[in-house]
């Protein structure tokens, strides 16, 4: 095999693959006989955050991924040649390890420039990528809506998925779906803690949204109702007649 070419195993699963050069990123060049090679062109961030609205999505309970239309539409953008079905199936445990980074090294650190997205910055991010009539929050615009409430200016189209990682990374503490998207649950957070710490809903949105996930945790546990007592262990019932009496001796006295 040819210099630069490694085995990878996925899901027990083995691919002959190298890294070659492209116009647009670093290509993947894939061997599946010696005769038959394909090769997947790069998938930026903007190609992979498309792609998940129309095969993710969070349903206010988990996120839900159809991993199997991911693949399909990756090869479909990428390969070339273009695959049939069947080579398509194949070779789709490489294509999702492929548009999530492959073998690429994490970055040592987050790009600079990077913040935090606040509070209001989530919330009008569930409102806008939620669609009221299924509850359905579209995975890859919200985000999308995260990396820009994070960078000074919106990422080129062909930004690698580092940034993604970066972004989520610096935001995973804010990320709870526990009680679902939507303005409801947005309000009755801004009230419950304009109660608890005399703040302006200005000052909730405003805060990290980290912190305030902090304080609701703390809320949670101060607010949780004591655990009911034990029930008192019920009276022994008071037995009458010879039964309180169980080593008695009945002596019967007849007529002689």
């Amino acid at each position: 095999m040819d210099q630069g070419w490694q085995t990878v195993d996925i899901d027990g699963r083995r691919f002959a693959v190298r890294r070659v050069a492209a116009a647009a990123g670093p290509a993947l060049e894939v061997e599946r006989s010696p005769t038959d090679r394909v090769r997947l062109r790069p998938w930026c961030l903007d190609d992979h955050l498309s792609a998940l609205d129309r095969h993710a999505h969070h349903d206010g309970q988990a996120p839900r991924l159809d991993p199997d239309g991911l693949a399909a539409e990756i090869l479909a953008r990428t390969s070339d040649p273009p695959l049939d079905a069947e080579s398509a199936s194949e070779l789709a445990p490489l294509a999702l390890w492929w548009a999530s980074g492959g073998d690429s090294p994490v970055p040592a650190s987050a790009p600079s420039g990077l913040r935090a997205w606040s509070s209001l910055d989530r919330a009008r991010a569930l409102d806008a990528c939620t669609d009221p009539a299924t509850g359905r929050l579209a995975l890859g615009s919200y985000l999308r809506a995260m990396i820009a409430a994070s960078t000074r200016e919106a990422p080129p189209a062909a930004a690698s998925l580092a940034l993604l990682n970066a972004v989520t990374e610096l935001n995973t503490p804010a990320i709870d779906m526990s009680e679902g998207p939507g303005s409801q649950a947005l309000a009755q957070v801004t009230l419950r803690l304009c109660r608890a710490l005399g703040w302006t809903p200005g000052q909730v949105w405003s805060a990290p949204a980290a912190e305030v996930d902090r304080v609701l945790a703390l809320l949670d546990r101060l607010e949780a109702p004591a655990p009911a007592p034990a029930p008192a262990p019920a009276p022994a019932q008071r037995r009458g007649g010879l039964a309180a009496y169980p080593d008695a001796v009945i002596i019967e006295v007849g007529e002689g």
